[in-house]
Order: C-alpha cells, then sequence, then structure tokens
C-alpha cells in the first residue's frame, strides 16, 4: 500500500474539511500575469511535492513564475537498498524529477528521515529563512503546520518550520549577519498548504488538467520511492509470465506512464468530480501579503498640501 493512502485512526468515513465554505476553484490564468514572481517548493522527500502539488507546480511556471524545490530529508529510509544507496538514489531521482517539471535550481537539506523531530529546529528555521530572503520568494508550497492526522515527523516539521520562516525572513532584526551580506529581508506573501491526508482543511481547488502531463512527467522518476516505475516492473514480470497488458504499451517509459495515469492520479480525479473538472489537487491557502490600513488609506484619502 501506498504510504499516502493508510487509513487514519479516527478518520474512516470522515468529509474533508472545508474552511470558510465552499472552496474556490483556481482555473489557469492567461498570459504570463506572474511574471518575475518567485515560488519556493519546500517538501520533506522526493514524492511529496509530485503527488500532492506537481500540478499547482507547473501552472504556477506556466503563468510566469520561476520555481525553486527544496528537500528537507535524505530520504535514507525509502529505496529497498543500503542506507547510502538509498541516499544517492533519492537525490538523483530529486535532480530529475526537478528537471521534467522545470524547476530553476534544487536544494537538499539531508535531514535524517522520519527523525527531523529530533534535529535543531532553530538550524532548520534559520536556513529557510536565508533561502527565502536570498530568492526574494513570494509564494511557498508546502505542508500545512497545523494538519490534523499528520503522523511523519519530517512532514509537520518542515511545514512548522517552513510558516515561521515565511514571517520571520521579513523581520529586519532577525540575522544581522544576512543584511552584512547584502540579503534583504523579505516576507513570504502568499502560501498553499498540501492537503495530505484525508480530512485536512482546504480553501482552493486547483484545475490542473491542462498540466497533467507535466505531474505524470514528474512522478514517473520517483523510482527510488514513489511507485513511479511501476509500470514497467509490472510489464516485467508479466513477461515473464507469458503474458503482457495492453494497457502498458510496448516500452518500460510507456508503461511507467501509463501506470501512473491509470492508478496513482486517483486522489487527484476524485477531488475534481464534485467541481466538473478531470484533475484537481487541493490546498488551503493563505494570504499574507501587505495590505492598506484604515489609517493609511485615511491619510492618502484627505492629506491636504500645507
Amino acid at each position: 500500500m501506498h504510504r499516502r493512502s493508510f487509513p487514519m485512526p479516527g478518520l474512516a468515513g470522515a468529509a474533508p474539511q472545508v474552511n470558510g465554505g465552499e472552496p474556490i476553484v483556481v482555473k489557469d490564468e492567461p498570459g504570463m500575469p506572474h511574471r518575475g514572481k518567485v515560488f519556493a517548493a519546500v517538501h520533506a522527500h522526493l514524492d511529496d511535492i509530485p503527488y500532492y502539488a506537481a500540478g499547482l507546480c507547473a501552472k504556477l511556471m506556466s503563468e510566469g513564475y520561476t520555481g525553486y524545490i527544496l528537500r528537507t530529508s535524505n530520504d535514507e529510509r525509502c529505496g529497498g537498498r543500503s542506507t547510502a544507496e538509498n541516499i544517492l538514489s533519492n537525490e538523483q531521482d530529486h535532480f530529475r524529477m526537478a528537471a521534467a517539471l522545470g524547476f530553476k535550481d534544487v536544494f537538499d537539506f539531508y535531514y535524517q528521515n522520519h527523525d527531523m523531530d529530533g534535529i535543531s529546529y532553530i538550524d532548520l528555521r534559520g536556513r529557510l529563512i536565508l533561502i527565502f530572503r536570498m530568492l526574494q520568494v513570494d509564494t511557498i508550497l508546502s505542508f500545512n503546520p497545523w494538519g490534523h492526522a499528520e503522523e511523519n515527523p519530517d512532514h509537520w516539521v518542515t511545514g512548522r518550520a517552513v510558516e515561521e520562516a515565511c514571517w520571520m525572513a521579513g523581520m529586519p532584526n532577525d540575522f544581522h549577519e544576512h543584511l552584512e551580506a547584502g540579503i534583504q529581508p523579505h516576507t513570504v506573501g502568499e502560501r498553499y498548504y498540501f492537503y495530505a491526508r484525508e480530512g485536512q482543511p482546504y480553501n482552493r481547488v486547483v484545475d490542473i488538467g491542462s498540466h497533467v502531463e507535466k505531474k505524470i512527467d514528474a512522478i514517473v522518476e520517483c523510482k527510488s520511492q514513489g511507485d513511479g516505475n511501476r509500470g514497467s516492473i509490472v510489464r516485467a514480470q508479466l513477461a515473464r509470465q507469458g503474458k503482457r497488458l495492453p494497457l502498458l504499451g510496448n516500452d518500460d517509459r510507456a508503461a511507467d506512464r501509463a501506470y501512473v495515469r491509470q492508478f496513482l492520479l486517483e486522489d487527484d480525479r476524485e477531488h475534481g468530480k464534485p467541481h466538473n473538472l478531470e484533475f484537481a489537487e487541493r490546498f488551503y491557502y493563505i494570504d499574507r501579503r501587505p495590505a492598506k490600513s484604515k489609517a493609511d488609506e485615511y491619510i492618502e484619502k484627505n492629506a491636504v498640501n500645507l
């Protein structure tokens, strides 16, 4: 069973929580309305972004964003090989996956897999602040720091550190050495938190129908974990039995893509159905972009020349 599919205690049959009524359905925006903006996708493991947010990543980049991806763990316990081999194979898959989606650069922090609740939390937060400032990040995609039913410590530690770093990156008195190096404070304004477990809240449903091929591109590169090469494995198993499955085509690449499309996008299909979408991803969206205060509006409207 895929690690995202484990039933959560107390949530059997629970309806997903929507914050503030019906979610907003987000469609593609024509042109390049976000040209010049930067987003950072921060996940813990190789296959988190591909499953939870690859469609949104592709959508944002198609609308002008420059994207960067950051993985916090070393994935040493995922891959079925020795620790060193798992670290290497996940790293290589991570670079291939990032290239498939079109990220400009990749950051790997290499914290110990499944043990991130024991790391120096302040160290993680500080490293994120540096990157958010250095890249002048406008938007982040990551785990919901308040997402209930989250059993993986790598997920909630990453989400919490991201949430705090988004705010602290804009504080001028944190990390004076950044200013000395010419790296200016910069608050991250927009945040998209993954719908990672059944029952977590969401208020945005993103139509990824026109970006699903990119999502498949990303998932098939998740071979160390994430079942990206499951189609070619099944194809080889059947061949040894003197059988074939027409769905899987005539080569390994076609088999992997067909398997992903048929079996690994079921959540996206289900998330789209209530909104008449073929494929959709869910997020809890927060807008922290500064707005004019009532005092500022009043002053601007009523100030007169001396």
